[in-house]
């Protein structure tokens, strides 16, 4: 059981190991899906959305000449393409809501959220004491759909009773999220669409509108807000996955936490990004390089 108040922060890398694209590859894979030559289900859908053919190409070629490396950062800058920015994220991240990544027998080793579930190991009734929020930058809701259907299976217990407890657990998606799971809203999504199901019937468009993409000149949310509370109340704080842009850093008022423990993978970045970000906003950055699982068993206090 984790009993000292703990907070995960979640960016891109932390669903990557369930097959779910990193920022960069996700605005790849939006380029590709948008071409007209030969037009795909994607701009059959968009049409049919009444996303206008024009507004489809002027919104691909500015996001392959924007220098962005990912799709929200793009749309911070380019609020008119928002609405079909929104729909092009929702198009291409729910195919990768794959039920059986999350529970690959095979990757059982190398599954962080497997790892993070035992820590949380306590008898049923009291595991709503643990003291662990979760404040995620991704869309997927792959962190909470594993750890609900685990308590279901290991502990035998409705999804009600299951609902109930990890209702206590606060997971806080800053950028919104691909809808409400059942369990959480009578009205939600399925976490698995249904084999051969087409976006109209997946409500792309009730899908998109949950995603939320905050202006290049707004500092603030009701989402970061949260955060930043339960930031503040922590007493240790890991970045998962992370990628250290300023501005989500700054939104999330990390300069502003006094004394608290923050360490963060440091997969993927140089030296001297490691020692700007642990100079200039004081996270501890292994130059070991770990990935999630390793930064989880190697520096992290889970109890």
């Amino acid at each position: 059981m984790i009993t000292k108040p703990t907070v995960l922060i979640l960016g891109a890398g932390a669903s990557m190991p369930y097959g779910f694209p990193s920022g960069r590859e996700l605005l790849r894979i939006i380029y590709d899906r948008l071409q007209f030559d030969p037009p795909g289900e994607w701009i059959t859908t968009l049409l049919k959305l009444n996303i206008p053919k024009d507004c489809i190409r002027t919104f691909r070629n500015a996001l392959r000449y924007s220098g962005s490396s990912s799709v929200d950062a793009f749309l911070e800058h380019r609020p008119k393409f928002l609405e079909i920015g929104k729909l092009a994220i929702t198009l291409s991240l729910i195919p990768f809501e794959e039920e059986s990544r999350l529970f690959d027998i095979k990757m059982k080793e190398q599954s962080w959220y497997e790892y993070l579930f035992g820590k949380l190991n306590a008898p049923f009734d009291s595991f709503d004491e643990n003291k662990l929020s979760i404040i995620t930058f991704n869309y997927d809701r792959s962190i909470e759909h594993y750890i609900f259907t685990a308590m279901i299976s290991k502990y035998g217990k409705s999804g009600e009773e299951c609902k109930r407890k990890l209702d206590n657990i606060p997971i806080i998606h800053v950028h919104g999220r691909l809808g409400a799971l059942p369990w959480q809203n009578e009205a939600g999504r399925a976490y698995l669409p249904r084999p051969g199901a087409t976006p109209e019937e997946i409500s792309i468009n009730i899908v998109s509108k949950q995603i939320v993409v905050i202006s290049e000149d707004v500092d603030t949310s009701p989402e970061f807000d949260h955060a930043f509370k339960l930031m503040k109340d922590a007493e240790r704080i890991y970045f998962l996955g992370f990628g250290y842009h300023e501005m989500n850093l700054r939104r999330l008022k990390i300069d502003k936490l006094d004394n608290k423990e923050l360490i963060g993978t440091s997969y993927g970045l140089g030296l001297a990004e490691i020692k700007a970000i642990n100079e200039k906003w004081g996270i501890k950055l292994p130059d070991s390089h770990p990935k999630v699982l390793e930064l989880l068993k190697d520096f992290a206090i889970l109890e």
